[in-house]
C-alpha cells in the first residue's frame, strides 16, 4: 500500500459544490448511509450556509480531505444545540471508496477528536450501520464503545439495516 499525499482542512464555502459532489459520490458507493445517489439533497447556497454556520461556531467542526486539488472526504463534530448538552457532539465520516484503507479516516478522527478535546467536549457519539464493520472497527480503535443498537435504522432495496449507537467519554 502507497502513502497517500492527503490535506485535511477546514471546509470553506467555496467549498460547497465539491462537498454536494462528494455526498452523491458516497451516496452511490454504500449502503450504510442515509442517503443515496441524490446527496444530502441540499442547494449549493444551503451548503455554503452550513459551512459557515461551521466555520464560525467555537465548538462545531467541519474538515474537508483533499488529493490533488480534489475533496475526497470530509468529516464533522456537531454540537448539540441545547445548554444542557454542549458538552456532546455527534460525528461523522465520509471518505469516496477508492480512498478507504488508506488510513485517511483514522486521520480525520484524530483531528476532530483533537479539536472535541481542545474546546472542552465531554462526550462523542455517532451512528453507525452494524454490518458496517470497517467503520465500527475504525471507531473501536480510538476508544468508542457500542451503547446501544437501534432496530431497522435504514432501509435499502427492501432490506433493513441495524446501527449501532457509540459513543466516546473525552
Amino acid at each position: 500500500m502507497h502513502e497517500i499525499d492527503t490535506i485535511i482542512r477546514q471546509a470553506e464555502p467555496n467549498d460547497a459544490r465539491a462537498l454536494i459532489g462528494l455526498t452523491q459520490q458516497v451516496g452511490k458507493e454504500t449502503n450504510y448511509l442515509t442517503f443515496g445517489s441524490e446527496g444530502v439533497g441540499l442547494t449549493v447556497a444551503q451548503e455554503m450556509d452550513l459551512i459557515h454556520t461551521f466555520a464560525t461556531s467555537e465548538t462545531n467542526l467541519m474538515l474537508v480531505v483533499e488529493v490533488d486539488d480534489q475533496i475526497i472526504g470530509m468529516g464533522n463534530l456537531a454540537t448539540f444545540g441545547s445548554q444542557k448538552q454542549a458538552h456532546v457532539a455527534e460525528i461523522g465520516l465520509s471518505l469516496i471508496q477508492e480512498y478507504w484503507g488508506y488510513g485517511i479516516g483514522g486521520l480525520l478522527m484524530e483531528d476532530l477528536l483533537d479539536f472535541g478535546r481542545q474546546v472542552g467536549l465531554k462526550v462523542i457519539t455517532l451512528e453507525v450501520v452494524k454490518d458496517n464493520r470497517r467503520a465500527v472497527k475504525l471507531y473501536e480503535r480510538f476508544g468508542f464503545e457500542i451503547v446501544g443498537t437501534l432496530k431497522q435504522r435504514l432501509k435499502y432495496n427492501c432490506n433493513y439495516y441495524d446501527s449501532y449507537v457509540m459513543e466516546l467519554l473525552l
